[in-house]
């Protein structure tokens, strides 16, 4: 299912600030990946042996609720398997969210 008009553009800007606010050039991108109703949200950084080739990390997955309208924050951990975030604080407003990821007072999602 596909996200509402509405959640759409929250994402493209929210998440657009984000990844303008953390992308150093020629160092760190940030990118969204929108599938359905999840939207993932992606580092990447070139490598250390070749430069030229740019290795994607999956930092965070946002998934929308149609019903409840309420988003849903997971992390991915070292073997890129997607986890609940442990908090409590997991089940929100996307800008909160995303604060929740931006400022990360668990230390899980920037190293």
């Amino acid at each position: 299912m596909a996200l509402p008009e509405t959640e759409q553009l929250s994402v493209d800007t929210l998440l657009g600030q984000l990844c303008e606010q953390r992308t150093i050039p020629e160092q760190v991108k940030l990118h969204i990946d929108i599938k359905g109703n999840r939207v993932v949200l992606a580092e990447s950084r070139p490598l250390f042996i070749d430069p030229a080739i740019w290795n994607d990390i999956k930092i965070a997955q946002f998934e929308y609720n149609t019903e409840s309208r309420i988003w849903t924050l997971y992390w991915y951990d070292r073997k890129n398997r997607r986890q609940p975030y442990p908090t409590g604080r997991n089940r929100d407003t996307l800008e909160k969210l995303i604060r929740e990821v931006d400022s990360d007072p668990t230390g899980i999602f920037w190293e």
